[in-house]
């Protein structure tokens, strides 16, 4: 009955303990290498190395090091930081995505180049695709874009002119969007 009870303790704590819960046998094996961490560090005088832990559990180092990763409790980005503790953590972290204003331009740009896009035949569209990188980011050339649709390097210059001429014509929407 100890070990029932011990068990169930100590699966209610692995529960409630963290704000990410870890799966039982995480926090099982969590516990198991914190324990020989603690035994290793009062035998040794230091504190134990991952291969020294492995070692004793055969486990590799680097399994180590993943647990012990793992382990380690989130931080809250609204917590308090600096002298006078005026400044959140979240302040402090650099934003890589767009901002709201940009983000909407550049969907409304996506949608109308989209729009614009269906107005063109479906050669052209394949072929402006290719050439300015639409789909993948590559560039083609003239002569590798007539070579992946079996056109020639003149068809396929003819097919970009007619395909750009036409969404010259049709650019109004897209002014705005280079005008700022």
């Amino acid at each position: 009955a100890y070990w029932w009870i011990r068990q169930a303790i100590t699966r209610a704590i692995a529960q409630q303990a963290r704000a990410i819960r870890l799966p039982i046998h995480i926090t099982e094996k969590l516990n198991k290498i914190k324990k020989v961490q603690r035994e290793l560090s009062q035998k040794l005088g230091r504190n134990a190395t991952p291969a020294e832990i492995g070692q004793e559990l055969e486990l590799e180092p680097a399994q180590i090091r993943e647990y012990l990763s793992i382990a380690r409790q989130p931080v809250s980005l609204d917590v308090r930081v600096g002298d006078n503790q005026d400044t959140e953590l979240s302040d402090l972290l650099e934003d890589d995505g767009l901002t709201p204003v940009n983000y909407t331009t550049q969907e409304s740009l996506r949608q109308d180049l989209e729009n614009l896009m269906a107005e063109l035949t479906p050669q052209q569209r394949e072929v402006l695709a290719l050439r300015f990188g639409l789909e993948d980011g590559n560039e083609l050339s003239l002569a590798k874009v007539g070579q992946r649709l079996n056109l020639s390097r003149e068809r396929v210059r003819q097919l970009e002119h007619q395909a750009l001429a036409h969404l010259r014509r049709r650019h109004g929407n897209v002014r705005e969007y280079i005008a700022s």
